[in-house]
């Protein structure tokens, strides 16, 4: 089968010659920049997605699905009735109420107070509700254990911050005052420690601080109260649908909140940055992409005989015009694809044998994740591909308006 006299140009004219080794040269260059221009691509939004991915796996997995909320009041009533009655509608697994608080906890043997969030929860319903993503039992369990003193489960870094230990003992003072016959005094208690966590969230971990939810409401005096209610669906796919039918159940006068409306600042932020590194990295092909116009405006230069011979044959400025095209396409097309596999493959490698190491105690992660999706690749090698492509008109319009007599004569 002949090619069409357009595409068996364009492939000869890209071809090694003998005694155009520069402009030879040149289009290896061009073809190598659009490589290393979409593999850089590749490579940064495989990264970001590996971030987005990493993020979204710690929220689903330390996250309630929904919450929900008394909008009227700081707490509310019945809160144990309430949970029965939300884990009977359907698709929902679990519900636990939580009582939370501000406090202070302080360390009485060097007198250091530090801010904390002091939650009280049933460790055995908080378990089922969020599972923990640390190895292991449960960090909560021990709070099961009756012990002379009640007990508390602090965060690996509040508990750094108040240089105590399991065993040890703490003050925990609350907003609530105690009248007595000289003054009104905040309500404190002592607990022991009795276990520390550590989750995926620092802020957890450097504020966050458990303890029984009856030992919570004696020291709140809220009996049978809770601040939130805590609830895990049966597929987090369907966490839409999951809250509309529990909106039902409720009523209107209840607030439900999904963990992508808690989080939503996050993800946004995270979305904000993946866009402008890809607008960042993005100039790389552009840069590329001229390179491809000069060796394109070189190529036509070079050809001013057979472009003058060609239009003197009786080809049309369209035709003349589609060989430098097709030049120009050819190079994109041969750029991508090799940039395309050097991104993934070189993502692949960093990801799996964890390369780029990372200070779990500073950053939570040991390794920068990478993580590929074929709707990206695709993004790519596309506008890899389209920004050739337009790097190709200017080349070839210049290429199509030579006057052919005036191309002959001059050679």
């Amino acid at each position: 089968m002949r090619l069409p006299y357009e595409l068996h140009l364009a492939l000869r004219y890209l071809r090694f010659h003998r005694g155009r080794t520069f402009l030879s040269i040149i289009t290896l260059i061009s073809v190598a920049g659009v490589t290393v221009g979409t593999a850089a691509l590749v490579i940064a939004l495989s990264l970001m997605t590996g971030f987005q991915d990493d993020v979204r796996d710690r929220i689903l997995g330390g996250s309630a699905h929904l919450t929900v909320l008394d909008p009227t009041e700081v707490s509310f009533l019945d809160a144990e009735a309430l949970a029965e009655r939300v884990e009977r509608v359907e698709g929902i697994r679990a519900a636990a109420p939580v009582l939370s608080s501000p406090a202070m906890i302080v360390n009485e043997d060097i007198d250091a107070p530090v801010y904390a969030e002091l939650q009280g929860v049933d460790p055995d319903k908080h378990g089922m509700v969020i599972p923990w993503a640390t190895a292991g039992p449960d960090p909560l369990l021990p709070l099961q254990r009756e012990s002379g003193l009640e007990g508390i489960i602090l965060g690996e870094q509040l508990a750094s911050r108040l240089a105590v230990r399991a065993g040890e003992r703490v003050r925990i003072v609350v907003p609530r005052a105690t009248l007595t016959p000289f003054a009104l005094v905040p309500k404190s208690r002592t607990f022991q420690v009795v276990g520390t966590f550590r989750s995926d969230f620092f802020q957890q971990d450097a504020q966050r601080a458990y303890v029984r939810l009856q030992d919570a409401r004696r020291l709140l005096d809220a009996p049978s109260r809770a601040t939130w209610l805590e609830v895990r669906l049966e597929d987090v796919g369907r966490l839409e649908p999951g809250k509309e039918a529990l909106q039902r159940e409720l009523g209107p006068e209840w607030t439900i909140v999904d963990l992508i409306e808690q989080n939503r600042p996050m993800l946004k932020a995270l979305n904000t940055e993946k866009v402008f590194l890809f607008l960042a990295i993005g100039l790389i092909v552009v840069v590329a992409s001229l390179n491809i116009v000069s060796t394109l405006v070189l190529m036509v230069n070079d050809k001013i005989k057979e472009i003058g011979t060609l239009s003197a044959m009786g080809a049309r400025p369209l035709g003349i015009a589609v060989i430098f095209m097709v030049q120009g396409v050819v190079i994109g097309v041969v750029g991508s694809f090799f940039g395309l596999v050097l991104g993934t493959a070189t993502s692949v490698w960093l990801d799996r044998y964890r390369l780029i190491a990372l200070n779990p105690d500073v950053y939570y992660l040991s390794h920068v994740p990478f993580s590929i999706r074929p709707q990206d690749l695709a993004f790519v090698g596309v506008l890899a591909m389209a920004v050739s492509f337009l790097a190709t008109l200017y080349p070839a319009w210049k290429a199509a308006t030579q006057d052919p007599v005036e191309a002959i004569r001059h050679e």
